[in-house]
Order: C-alpha cells, then structure tokens, then sequence
C-alpha cells in the first residue's frame, strides 16, 4: 500500500522527490557526503571543485527529509 506523500510538507516532498523508500533516501545522503568528501580533496588540486563541497548542503536535507518522515508518517 503506497503512502499518500500529500500530507507531507513541501520541503519534505521536494527532498524525496523521486525517492522510492528510506534506503535508496540513505543512499543518496550517503552519495552526496561522499561526493563532497571528494571534491573537497580535489579543490586542493584544483579549486573548482571546492563547489561541490555544497553537496553537504544535500545531504544534510536527505537526513532531515528522513527524519521528519520517520517521525511523523511511514515508508512505503
């Protein structure tokens, strides 16, 4: 039985937009840590990759996407 994502709020929506479940929601927060970690060393090497430490920015809105849903409404 699919959840009625309606009743969450827009930012909630908008962050788990396409996000069928919480671990594929996990993932994408793991991937977006990872991917900042990344550019984070090479903007040593080259400093336009320092950009994409703003990554963290998306992970952090994963998290609190998932929180807010473990909290006040289901998965699936």
């Amino acid at each position: 039985m699919a959840v009625d994502r309606s009743k969450w709020p827009p930012m909630v929506r908008i962050g788990l937009w396409g996000v069928p479940n919480r671990a594929m929601a996990w993932a994408f927060a793991a991937g977006s840590v990872v991917l900042a970690i990344v550019c984070l060393v090479l903007g040593f090497k080259d400093p336009r990759f320092f950009g994409g430490v703003a990554l963290m920015f998306a992970a952090l809105w994963y998290y609190l996407a998932i929180r807010w849903v473990d909290q006040h409404d289901q998965w699936t």
